[in-house]
């Protein structure tokens, strides 16, 4: 009798567990299109509210920083997630897209260009939405001998970026006059590429941020109505900026796949 008992007893409390838990469960399922256990809305708004401020030099030469103009936001997309290194914080990977690499110096200009920097943001009850700027990684010119990285820990920062009340020279980086390098800081950025590098604060341009999902489920893939035509996001197809095919600035997937690219995330 007493097993029979334990037996309901038992049963009893694991009916009640899962109703406990299936409502949130299903709720998670029902805005988590992309299977990430993140929620889709949260994604767009923490990859948007936090997106920085993107400077320019004065040299950076006309149409260098197409399609963003000054009375048209260019093109960034972003893979939201929960961090490899800490599943508690949420990994940022944008990638920004021009139409071209203008070659400032060597040479070296080509058809499209992507070029990445990653955000971490941590828990924090009284920031909006929950969470706050933790962690900064900026990367140019990768996969070359002028490779460069900075990486900045920002304090859980609730203000820190564009969108989240914060001053333009708090969320910002700097974007390498015509080759689009990003860096962190002023000086990062003039010592890089062995000094040929230049940035300033000389002008900034408007971004839309477009979440575009996971590989397996891809919440956009083809750009077109992103201002590319003919472009993906995640198909292996190599971004030429919608111009010249045979000259290509490698593919916008192996960016957003790119662990090695992320800020740290501990």
């Amino acid at each position: 009798m007493k097993r029979h008992l334990l037996r309901g007893l038992l049963a009893s409390l694991l009916v009640l567990f899962t109703a406990m838990m299936s409502g949130p469960a299903q709720a998670q399922a029902a805005g988590d299109g992309d299977g990430d256990g993140l929620d889709d809305a949260l994604e767009d708004t923490l990859a948007a509210r936090h997106f920085p401020w993107v400077w320019f030099d004065s040299g950076e030469d006309s149409g260098c920083t197409d399609p963003a103009t000054s009375s048209n936001p260019g093109t960034a997309l972003a893979r939201v997630r929960p961090h490899p290194a800490d599943p508690g914080k949420i990994a940022i990977m944008y990638t920004i897209l021009y139409r071209q690499d203008c070659g400032d110096w060597f040479g070296g200009g080509h058809s499209g260009d992507v070029e990445p920097f990653a955000l971490t943001l941590a828990p924090r009850a009284d920031c909006p939405n929950g969470y706050g700027a933790f962690a900064l990684k900026t990367t140019a010119h990768q996969g070359t001998a002028f490779e460069h990285t900075d990486e900045r820990l920002l304090g859980n920062d609730c203000s820190w970026g564009r969108d989240a009340g914060g001053s333009p020279y708090v969320a910002r980086i700097y974007s390498a006059e015509n080759k689009h390098g990003n860096y962190a800081s002023l000086g990062s950025c003039e010592d890089g590429a062995l000094g040929n590098d230049h940035c300033s604060e000389s002008f900034t341009r408007q971004y839309a941020v477009h979440n575009v999902g996971e590989d397996g489920a891809r919440r956009i893939d083809e750009l077109s109505g992103h201002q590319f035509p003919g472009e993906y996001a995640w198909s292996p197809v190599p971004f030429s900026g919608s111009l010249d095919r045979g000259s290509d600035a490698g593919m916008i997937r192996t960016k957003l796949l790119s662990d090695g690219l992320l800020a740290r995330g501990f």
